[in-house]
This record gives structure tokens, sequence and C-alpha cells, in this order.
């Protein structure tokens, strides 16, 4: 996303959105004021903040991200745009970065340290992730993702753009920066115990890249982004009781076993991610 564009009749909300423009600008991001059709800059660098329906029109023809904003009390039907606002207050450049890159099909980069790289999957680590999967005694305890033949590609494609796009978190994509090889996922996932929806963490490291600190570093930055987006309490671990190591390292790291086991037998494991902060 190289520019916004803004064009806008309605008079209400200025104050909001003149404090956008100036966080927009402070990422060196282009602003535009003028009808889409007019904007000379490359299409798909554009996002459009509009409420005139000819760019709208426009957008579609042009596959251009748009955020359209509702006058309060209006109740004008809109279709084919990435978003209805009735207000701007709660939008920063961070999300609009994200609609643009939802409505591209790009993956939102979750964390990144020295080391590692957390991401959105992407329909091309499909491969990576069959390689994983087929390592000796990975899938022991864990579920299988049926990711193999067509029907596997497309139950992967349409996890990508269902979890994602819905819920904003899901398994991610864990690269070697240095390399830039897939050495594993983590993530977020809905899971439940007794009775109550909880968020599920989940992990998996490569045997070549195990005993390097890669699992901890990879889960601290989904429990940053549990605790500082999602605004979370808590994460869940469910290990089955045979899995040694995954006990050994949930224990290390912090999180709390449950007293009542989860579905089939599987302990359950907590940690309080609120605990300490500010």
């Amino acid at each position: 996303m190289k520019t916004v564009v803004f064009h806008l009749q309605a008079k209400t909300c200025e104050k909001d959105i003149s404090k956008l423009k100036e966080e927009i600008l402070s990422y060196n991001i282009r602003i535009e004021e003028k009808e889409l059709s007019e904007v000379k800059e490359e299409k798909d660098s554009i996002l459009a903040i509009t409420d005139q329906f000819s760019d709208v029109d426009y957008a579609k023809e042009h596959n251009i991200a748009v955020i359209f904003y509702e006058t309060p009390g209006t109740n004008r039907s809109v279709s084919g745009v990435d978003m209805v606002v009735q207000g701007f207050e709660e939008l920063d450049v961070e999300y609009l970065q994200l609609i643009y890159m939802r409505h591209h099909g790009l993956p939102w980069i979750i964390a990144k340290t020295d080391r590692i790289c957390i991401r959105e999957s992407v329909e091309e680590d499909l491969t990576a992730f069959r390689k994983l999967y087929q390592e000796e005694g990975m899938l022991d305890y864990l579920p299988n993702p049926e990711f193999e033949g067509e029907e596997g590609r497309e139950n992967f494609r349409h996890y990508i753009r269902s979890m994602y796009r819905f819920y904003n978190y899901g398994i991610w994509t864990v690269l070697e920066r240095k390399s830039g090889a897939i050495i594993g996922r983590v993530g977020i996932e809905n899971g439940e115990y007794q009775g109550q929806s909880v968020l599920e963490l989940g992990y998996l490291i490569g045997k070549d890249w195990r005993r390097q600190g890669f699992a901890r570093e990879a889960v601290s930055m989904t429990e940053r982004f549990a605790a500082e987006v999602l605004q979370a309490d808590s994460l869940h671990a469910f290990i089955h009781p045979q899995n040694e190591s995954s006990i050994a390292f949930i224990k290390a790291i912090g999180y709390e076993k449950l007293e009542l086991p989860g579905e089939d037998g599987v302990l359950v494991w907590q940690k309080n991610l609120q605990k300490g902060r500010i």
C-alpha cells in the first residue's frame, strides 16, 4: 500500500479523519484527495476510503481495495467493498494495511525476531508443510491435517481464505530468516474446554530445527500477539499424556496443568497472559 485515496463528501468525523491522515503520512504513505478515477498511481498500490458509489464501481473494475464510509442513519446498501465503516476512530495504519493485504491475498506478517519470521501461510507453503508432517514421529500425537492430494490443497486454500479473514488469527508459518527456510508452524485456533470457548496454542517445529530455541521464540511471539492484538487473558494447550517432550516444553515456558482433562483424556495446560502486565 503506497497511496490512500480519500474521496468523502460527508463532513462528519473530520477530526478522526485528520488524525488518521497524520498517521498515514508518518508512515511515508501518500494521500490523494480526489475521485478515484483521477488518481494516476498504479492501481494495485491504492487503498480508497470513499462514500461515493462511482468510486466503488471503479474500484471493482480495477481491483482496488475499498473502505466505504456510510453516514450514520443513512443505511445505504453497498456491495463489493472490503469494509463498511460509520466512523474512523478505530482505524489506524496497521489496520488499513491489513485491509489492503486481505484484498490482494497477501500474507500478514505477525512477528519478527532476529532469527525468525512468523507470517500467515500461503498456498506455496504447502509443499514444505507436507514434508514436515511426513517426518518420523510427527503425527504420533498430532491430528493429521490431511494436506495430501488436490483435496488437501483445496482444504489448505479454504483455511487460508476463511480462517485468517474471519478471525485475523490461525496457524501461521514460521521461517528462519537467515536461510528463508520454512521450519514449522505456530499460532492460535479456536478450542473448547469444559463447555467454554478458549484460544488454543498450536506449535510444530521440524526435526532439524529443534533444541535451538526456535519453538520457544515462536510461541513467545504468539503469546504476545494474543495478549496485545487479541487482548486475550490466557492461552490453552492440549497435549497427549504420552507426549513427554511437549509436556516438558509447555511446563518450561510457564503453562500450568489444569485439574480436569479435555476430550479423549488429553492434558490441558493454561497460561495467564495478562499476569504482571500493566
